[in-house]
């Protein structure tokens, strides 16, 4: 049932509906309560039923503009893509938008839940003219416009081998990300790889390395990048030598050299050059420049500085996968207090990746500590969402101290 892995989304963007009020566009009274029968019905599973009532609904004389029609055409669109019928559901979703009655809000919602279901179906020029739509109104008029969603019309372009408007669409949506999605940056390198945009390409290729640095492919295309731009003795030598006179201009150039040092596993002079970046004030303060220090010091085996300066990095972005690692420093560091924090912080941030794997080192910091209350509270909220293997040593391991102590 994979398109049901739409269904958040979906129901987050209009499924939901509101009693009779005196706005100018509302829903008649007696299919107000229409609804509060069927939304019943569905809370409790008949939902042959509930497709019955839908289409006793559709079954009307409807005007051709009629807000009432739109939404039941909204609203049944969503329950047949819940129950995976989806090309039914994107019909009649298709169908509301046809009758321009919604809301102009709700619209552009409901256009960017259909060129999602139209792109996962494999229909991306379709996709691609409600998505254009989508974000031609939505920078009109204000419109919540998500990195998501514009990413989708990268990928949509990709797909149909049109490479010049996918590399605008995801480059704007990594701009506008507050987080690092790994997919967007591979298909970001990819095209500029395609299109001939080899610095382009090593820039995004650094970008990948800096927030996977022990992925070899990244580092493979990396150094093909190095490779193919011919960036060797002559073009380190001129960085070089810049460097050493103070004659770097541009952030991109303090950047390109201390990468190219990591890349070549010389970090105590990645980390050099960067110090001097920021020292002139050539290398911004910021998240991205930050964490690219914390791993040239991580390299460099400088480990307390690594989490000093990746601390002030976490300060500076919503990224959870920032405070995540720096958790993990911090435990390498035996700085449990600072670990547990750290942890906590990528929690809040909304860390997912592997469920029970936070709770986890939060409850191994808490028996460093001999706080073995805490402790057991956390491994086994570890141990409830799958880590069970790795958290019943530790919590035999906790039995004994207590044991023994008593």
């Amino acid at each position: 049932m994979k398109h049901l892995l739409l269904l958040s989304l979906l129901f987050s963007l209009g499924i939901v509906h509101t009693a009779p009020s005196n706005n100018e566009t509302t829903i008649s009274g007696w299919v107000y309560y229409d609804f509060l029968g069927i939304d019943d019905k569905l809370e409790q599973g008949r939902y042959a039923e509930v497709d019955a009532d839908y289409l006793d609904l559709l079954d009307n004389s409807w005007s051709s503009r009629s807000f009432d029609h739109a939404v039941i055409l909204k609203r049944y669109g969503f329950f047949l893509v819940s129950q995976d019928r989806v090309p039914e559901g994107l019909k009649h979703l298709q169908w509301s938008l046809r009758k321009k009655a919604l809301e102009d809000r709700d619209a552009h919602n409901v256009k960017y839940v259909v060129a999602q279901i139209s792109a996962s179906l494999g229909k991306y020029e379709e996709a691609l003219e409600y998505l254009l739509d989508w974000y031609k109104v939505g920078k009109k008029r204000r419109f919540d416009l998500t990195p998501k969603g514009i990413a989708l019309i990268g990928i949509c372009y990709a797909q149909l081998e049109d490479y010049r408007p996918a590399i605008k669409y995801i480059s704007i949506a990594t701009e506008q990300s507050y987080v690092f999605i790994k997919p967007w940056y591979e298909l970001k390198f990819a095209l500029h790889y395609r299109l001939d945009e080899f610095l382009l390409a090593l820039e995004t290729s650094q970008d990948l390395v800096r927030h996977a640095p022990k992925e070899k492919k990244y580092l493979e295309q990396m150094g093909a990048m190095y490779n193919q731009l011919k960036f060797e003795i002559e073009s380190l030598s001129s960085l070089e030598f810049g460097y050493t006179q103070d004659l770097l201009k541009t952030e991109k150039d303090y950047l390109l050299l201390a990468n190219f040092y990591m890349y070549k596993a010389v970090p105590n002079d990645a980390v050099k050059v960067l110090q001097a970046g920021f020292k002139r004030k050539k290398i911004k303060t910021n998240a991205k420049n930050l964490e690219t220090m914390s791993n040239a010091y991580l390299a460099s085996r400088e480990n307390i500085k690594a989490a000093n300066t990746l601390q002030e990095a976490t300060k500076l972005s919503d990224d959870p996968e920032l405070s995540y690692r720096l958790g993990q420093i911090e435990l390498n560091l035996s700085r449990w207090d600072k670990a547990i924090d750290s942890f906590k912080l990528a929690q809040d941030k909304g860390w997912d990746k592997e469920k029970g794997k936070i709770e986890y080192f939060i409850g191994i910091s808490f028996i460093e500590l001999e706080d073995f209350n805490n402790a057991v509270k956390y491994l086994s909220i570890s141990s409830e969402l799958g880590q069970e293997s790795m958290v019943e040593p530790w919590l035999q391991y906790i039995d004994y101290l207590q044991n023994t102590a008593s």
